[in-house]
């Protein structure tokens, strides 16, 4: 391809094509791409170039889709390559105390169901509890250990869409399941790496199955720190329900805050089997366990949104030992 530019030169040589609309100045495309790529430092090349038309014979060689793309794409003030995420093709180590299990649940049809059948579900299951992770179609888990490799699922025929009637009135029929256990590896891919949704999906799928199995294996932990003049948290029992008898058996908890506000703030814990447990070791620090770290992380700013930290005094409940930028009080 022939260049006017010099060697050395980190600005694209243009190509003239009959494509392009009338006529275009090859000065003008200069400076702006030394503006992007060079800043003011213009006196690599020289800016007396000539001007060509478009309306030129069929000698002038042609630019093809991915010369204009390279040329005119979305990249246009980095000089470098784009480059795909490659975290979808991680493979995810399971520990020996890690059992898979891929199924195709009962699920009710909707409105918007365009599909006879419903998504499989992986289901992770460790020796601090259980998480099951919804997955699309295309993705596929491929798990390897030492001796064999094989495709989750590729047996198992899916389960049709329940009406939402009958949904509700029995209770779901036990679905086939394709189980194993750890040690091993779980790779992840999609049928078309091409495709942009599924490229999305592929990653999104891989961090969410190691999130489940770091959870049941070692489980999260947030933090929270309430900083401000008789701000403090306490943990407490939750009065039972006169009006309900079969209230008094269940121990549920919540915590009271004292955050500047004229009442307390009073916030109920989760009663699920993926929350662990709250401790307060101080009355302005609290600590969240729990497998689920989707849960875990709503739940840790259900608490910070009551009073989030304000940048000129500094006052508020911190998450996770965030940092906000601190901004000086105007002077008179």
């Amino acid at each position: 391809m022939p260049s006017i530019f010099p060697e050395g030169s980190c600005v694209a040589p243009f190509v003239a094509s009959p494509r392009l609309h009338n006529e275009y100045s090859l000065a003008s495309l200069y400076k702006r791409s030394t503006s992007a790529h060079l800043g003011s430092d213009r006196t690599m090349l020289s800016c007396n170039l000539f001007t060509v038309t478009a309306r030129a014979s069929s000698s002038l060689i042609p630019t093809t889709a991915s010369t204009r793309s390279a040329l005119f794409g979305l990249r246009q003030f980095s000089v470098t390559a784009s480059r795909a995420s490659h975290i979808g093709s991680k493979p995810i180590d399971i520990p020996p105390e890690v059992t898979l299990s891929f199924s195709y649940p009962v699920r009710p049809r909707t409105s918007t169901s365009a599909i006879p059948y419903g998504y499989p579900q992986l289901s992770v299951k460790g020796k601090l509890g259980k998480l099951d992770v919804d997955v699309l179609p295309f993705v596929t888990f491929t798990f390897e250990d030492a001796t064999s490799s094989r495709v989750l699922g590729a047996d198992l025929e899916p389960t049709p869409l329940t009406s939402p009637g009958n949904f509700v009135a029995q209770v779901p029929p036990p679905v086939p399941q394709d189980n194993v256990s750890g040690p091993g590896l779980l790779k992840v891919t999609v049928q078309d790496a091409t495709a942009k949704r599924q490229r999305g999906i592929w990653g999104l799928t891989r961090a969410l199955m190691a999130n489940a199995v770091q959870g049941v294996t070692e489980a999260f932990t947030s933090s929270l720190e309430l900083v401000g003049v008789g701000y403090r948290a306490s943990l407490e029992d939750i009065p039972p329900n006169p009006n309900d008898p079969t209230d008094s058996q269940l121990k549920r908890q919540r915590l009271n805050l004292r955050v500047g506000y004229s009442h307390p703030v009073l916030i109920n814990l989760p009663d699920s089997d993926t929350f662990l447990s709250c401790e307060v070791p101080s009355p302005n620090k609290i600590l969240l366990k729990g497998i689920d770290k989707q849960e875990l992380g709503l739940l840790g700013a259900g608490i910070r949104k009551w009073r989030p930290p304000e940048p000129y005094n500094g006052k508020g409940i911190y998450l996770n030992n965030e940092i906000i930028k601190r901004k000086e009080v105007k002077k008179k």
